[in-house]
């Protein structure tokens, strides 16, 4: 017992965390997070005045090392010290503020500190210093770019990327900014909370804006962009009405499937400040974009040395994006005619009462609604059963479980994105997705990607030959995970 005048006394960590965020509740969303978050580890169910340094050096080494068992990943030895600064606000807070006797518990804290950073297991973070390459931007934009054209419902990543190089601004500000706050005619927009280290609540600041991030204003508030993006189902009153984590989880997807390595959307303000300081802008004049508060936290987003006179910009990546995309398309329509023409041959070989077998009751229920509703459409019969001239349009291939005529299939996946539920209780309860193209069963762990087999009952690692696919996968939401609940 460090202070027997305590023996008598308890509560928890997490009660403190807790009391604390209720008086004080004005921090950065990371801060806040990160303290919640420790609230729900092993550390907070301790008495708070029984802390020893063994208890926050065994901290800050399973924060390292992470914990398979419960699916959580280690972190970075910056981070684990972040969290015990988190820890030790709270500590001091409760006795400065509630008078609470817990000077043992910060000694203790401080030796371990002591022994902690001595042995590398907690550092302070390093400066990045990681810029996208021209090859990598072109390699995004023209992914990002055959994304959006081929599929109604999706994000247009390939603006957002390049709106956040000209104006600066983190993916979450991207996602919060007000069409409201947009002052046209001084070329600026209010940015509502903005990071500061003592909090960003009420920190509203003007941004202003360059001529090139304008004009991708301009594009994102083109008529079809907006209705697309609207469709989405977030507010109209924002620019980008897309959530910020499907703006996370596009872009590390893109970069995993590109071989992109070490990149992260943070990584684009860093360019944006490069570039600015290359073309000559002078440190006040920056910050008025980056908002940054001085230059020693403005330093570490700016290369001095510059790269080099060729720097790709947004007008250039587009024509080739869009030129790649051109000839794309006409070779993909050239396969799907002959695709086309091998699957008609194959259907006209099966019984027209062939039995449609699927692992699901929902996707079959669906399927036949699917085939009655297009049985009855003269103008499906007319624009696919006729053309195709096969009686048997909607034969099913058991083995891939999909259609046998490709056209019939994209008509399905088309319905299905627009009139399809995916019924979670049938499904395992860890699944993340599930794919409607070939009724595959996912589930999204660290950086795996696992599909769900019915024979062997268990999951199997695919990662390394599955293409991941946004478009074809509906994910499991909180909200579905409560409906399933109570299913």
């Amino acid at each position: 017992m460090l202070n027997p005048q305590q023996k008598l006394k308890h509560a928890t960590l997490a009660d403190f965390i807790k009391r604390y965020l209720e008086e004080a509740d004005n921090f950065a969303r990371t801060k806040t997070w990160s303290l919640n978050n420790i609230a729900s580890l092993e550390i907070s169910e301790k008495n708070i005045y029984s802390l020893t340094r063994q208890d926050f050096a065994d901290f800050a080494i399973t924060r390292r090392k992470g914990d398979p068992l419960k699916g959580t990943e280690g972190v970075a030895p910056s981070t684990a010290l972040k969290d015990l600064s988190h820890i030790k606000a709270v500590l001091i807070h409760a006795e400065h503020v509630w008078d609470e006797s817990l000077e043992e518990v910060v000694v203790e804290y401080d030796k371990a500190l002591t022994g902690l950073r001595k042995s590398r297991i907690i550092t302070k973070s390093k400066t990045r210093d990681r810029l996208p390459t021209s090859e990598e931007l072109q390699a995004l934009t023209t992914h990002f770019y055959k994304n959006w054209k081929r599929k109604r419902k999706s994000v247009p990543m390939h603006l957002i990327i390049w709106f956040a190089i000209y104006s600066g601004r983190r993916e979450d500000e991207i996602c919060s900014l007000r069409l409201a706050d947009y002052d046209r005619h001084n070329t600026q927009w209010l940015v509502r909370d903005a990071k500061h280290p003592e909090g960003s609540e009420g920190n509203h600041k003007y941004a202003h804006l360059e001529t090139k991030a304008i004009d991708l204003v301009n594009k994102f508030l083109d008529k079809e962009t907006r209705l697309r993006m609207l469709g989405l189902g977030r507010s109209e009153a924002l620019l980008v009405p897309i959530n910020t984590a499907t703006v996370s989880t596009y872009f590390t997807r893109a970069c995993s499937h590109l071989g992109i390595e070490g990149l992260r959307f943070h990584d684009l303000r860093h360019e944006a400040a490069t570039r600015y300081a290359e073309d000559g802008f002078s440190i006040p004049k920056l910050q008025t974009i980056t908002l940054h508060e001085s230059w020693n936290t403005l330093k570490r987003y700016v290369n001095l040395k510059k790269r080099g006179e060729y720097r790709l910009d947004f007008a250039e990546a587009m024509a080739n994006a869009e030129s790649d995309y051109g000839n794309h398309y006409k070779e993909w329509n050239k396969k799907q005619r002959n695709l086309s023409e091998m699957d008609v041959f194959e259907a006209h070989d099966l019984s027209q009462n062939s039995e449609i077998k699927v692992p699901f009751k929902f996707i079959h229920t669906q399927l036949n609604q699917f085939i009655q509703h297009h049985k009855q459409s003269k103008f499906f019969i007319r624009k696919h059963v006729k053309k195709l001239q096969t009686p048997h349009p909607f034969s099913w291939n058991t083995d891939k479980q999909e259609f046998y005529i490709s056209e019939i299939q994209i008509a399905w996946e088309d319905w299905f994105v627009e009139n399809g539920e995916v019924i979670w209780s049938e499904l395992p309860s860890e699944s993340s997705h599930f794919s409607f193209k070939q009724n595959k069963v996912i589930r999204l762990y660290k950086n795996r990607v696992l599909e769900f087999d019915q024979e062997l009952n268990a999951w199997l690692d695919i990662s390394n030959n599955y293409y991941f696919d946004d478009h074809y996968h509906i994910e499991k939401t909180t909200t579905t995970r409560g409906n399933n609940a109570q299913d």
